[in-house]
């Protein structure tokens, strides 16, 4: 019983570890979300004609709402994964939901260099079977 607490104390480190990843990459996506606030903004603009140059013609309204339209999803993408991935950290960190886990780790993998580093790390260590035990669904 003893070798056993010794086996699965450095495994509870790590997964605490990867949790702090997952929140602090999390902050950062979300984060990186408010870049889609400048097309609205732009798409506001050019869907108000607020843009009105001298020279040329300008944007017609359509174009803008097309921007705004881009700049709302990217936000809500961005803010969603942002949201899971916090999410994430903190089941790890509860040992709880060990699928939901597996499965936004596996999503991050495709958000290269380091949602692919987090989920790497965050799958390697709930596959292994003595975590998986830890896990409550």
């Amino acid at each position: 019983m003893n070798e056993m607490s010794k086996v699965s104390r450095p495994d509870d480190d790590l997964l605490s570890v990867v949790s702090i990843f997952h929140f602090v990459l999390g902050g950062f996506q979300m984060l990186f979300s408010l870049i889609g606030l400048i097309y609205v903004a732009m798409g506001i603009l050019m869907a108000t004609e607020a843009l009105d140059s001298t020279k040329g013609n300008p944007p017609p309204p359509e174009l803008g709402w097309i921007f705004g339209g881009f700049g709302v999803v990217f936000v809500l993408v961005f803010l969603t994964i942002g949201l899971l991935t916090i999410k994430t950290g903190t089941n790890m960190r509860k040992r709880k939901q060990r699928t939901f886990c597996i499965v936004i780790d596996s999503i991050l993998c495709m958000m290269v260099p380091f949602g692919t580093i987090v989920g790497i790390f965050g799958l390697v260590l709930l596959t292994k079977s003595e975590n998986a035990n830890e896990f409550e669904g």
